[in-house]
């Protein structure tokens, strides 16, 4: 008996496969596109430095290759200008990469300009305002010359390319250089002005001791203390150690695990290497607030004289927000900006006395994800009057404990997270095997005896 079987049965089998296959490229490729998505290029370390009476430079990192440039806000005359990265203006083109540096120049003296920091799709300000810098005023002819110079290293040792090296004397203000293809770097360090910027700084060209930090983010950081008797050039800085050229011989504060036995503090009295390159000065780098105000609590720390208060604000109408309330008991939900233009959100159950945040998360009209966060305090005990929550206007709202229950959402999901959820591989293999059952089922079912052979 011969037995024959049908062609679509193995057809059947072949688009199954077919289809898995294409099933699992596709989700690899999805869940790609959602980590890049959720990324995001937030500015690490941002320094203002080389403040003139013409230009200033705003330098930082990422924590993984981006574009980066700097939006000027607008101003008087002045409108909103695009300022590249150095290493990209003469390219007319944007590089990725994790160490930026930007000089901002054309300016007008003792004028003050307001910039936010871009990175490829993302705008970041200010804790919630632009960063604000104002440029010094127009000197006298500057003093003797001297130019401060030296080399970066790789870990490995390797010349180190676009590493910002950053130099603080005491009592003057920030001076920045970018390193070159061969790892040198030079600043000229006699035009650099008082913290006030109203006066050149006055110091011992040969006996003056400061401080040296080459920041290469990801690639690592170097410090070092000098005199301006050894600055011409500055002995190799190779990221990841610490140097004290302070000595007449060469020492190394840390490399490995490799300890100077010198008791004395790396720096004077006077001042310290860890405070002259604390950048926290400028404030908490944040996403750029765009289409959306939080008008209670209006500003960073508010306190809130209600356990209960209610969140509001303004937006475009339609708009989807999605909230978080991080405190004892953490409460998300979602609302809708309304037709006039106004949301708002009622805390849905009671905040304790103390400091809490509120997030807020939405897409603007260019398709980028937008997050609002701001810091307030609850001090309910005062019995001062506050906003307090009504029962109006109730979002969708979930709390880590059990709450009464929520009444259903009305509005449209979330889109704040840019792309849903991609499935997973496990219910595609389950669907296959099901499949291949079924398939495997109807082969045998069609075998089928050939009666024009049975004699």
């Amino acid at each position: 008996m011969q037995r024959v079987v049908k062609i679509p049965t193995l057809l059947g089998l072949i688009v199954l496969v077919a289809g898995l296959i294409g099933g699992i490229i596709m989700i690899n490729s999805r869940q790609q596109v959602v980590t890049k998505v959720a990324a995001s290029p937030t500015p690490q370390g941002v320094a203002l430095s080389n403040i003139t009476d013409r230009s200033f430079t705003v330098s930082w990192t990422t924590a993984f290759p981006a574009t980066g440039f700097i939006k000027l806000m607008p101003q008087g005359k002045l409108s909103e200008k695009i300022i590249l990265d150095d290493r990209d203006r003469d390219k007319g083109s944007q590089n990725k990469r994790t160490v930026h540096y930007v000089t901002v120049d054309s300016l007008t003296p003792s004028e003050t300009y307001k910039f936010v920091i871009g990175g490829d799709n993302s705008q970041f300000d200010q804790n919630g305002s632009p960063f604000s810098v104002r440029i010094a005023q127009t000197l006298s002819s500057a003093p003797q010359s001297d130019i401060a110079s030296g080399v970066i290293l790789s870990e490995n040792g390797q010349a180190a390319e676009g590493i910002i090296v950053y130099i603080q004397i005491p009592g003057g203000q920030l001076a920045s250089a970018l390193s070159g293809s061969d790892g040198r770097w030079a600043a000229p360090l006699s035009v650099v002005r008082t913290e006030n910027g109203d006066s050149w700084l006055n110091y011992d060209l040969s006996a003056t001791i400061y401080a040296v930090k080459a920041d290469g983010g990801p690639e690592g950081i170097a410090d070092a203390i000098l005199t301006t008797a050894i600055d011409k050039p500055v002995p190799p800085l190779k990221l990841g150690n610490s140097y004290d050229f302070r000595q007449s011989k060469e020492s190394v504060l840390s490399e490995g695990n490799k300890q100077n036995p010198s008791s004395e503090k790396p720096f004077s009295d006077e001042t310290e290497i860890n405070s002259l390159f604390d950048f926290s000065s400028l404030g908490p780098v944040t996403p750029l607030n765009e289409g959306l105000t939080l008008d209670n609590p209006k500003k960073e720390g508010e306190v809130i004289y209600t356990d209960k208060p209610e969140f509001f604000g303004s937006g475009s109408a339609g708009s989807s927000v999605e909230v978080v309330i991080e405190s004892a008991n953490t409460i998300t939900g979602e609302i809708k900006v309304d037709g006039s233009g106004k949301w708002s959100f009622p805390a849905t159950a009671n905040l304790e006395d103390g400091n809490h945040t509120i997030t807020l998360k939405w897409t603007d009209a260019n398709g980028i994800v937008q997050v609002l966060k701001r810091s307030f305090v609850v001090n309910a005990a005062s019995g001062r009057p506050a906003y307090v929550s009504t029962p109006s206007a109730t979002p969708t709202s979930k709390s880590k404990t059990p709450t009464p229950t929520i009444p259903p959402n009305k509005s449209v999901p979330s889109t704040s997270s840019g792309i849903p959820k991609s499935g997973g591989l496990t219910q595609t293999v389950i669907i296959f095997m099901i499949g291949l059952t079924l398939v495997v089922t109807g082969l045998f079912s069609t075998v089928k005896p050939n009666k024009n052979l049975i004699k």
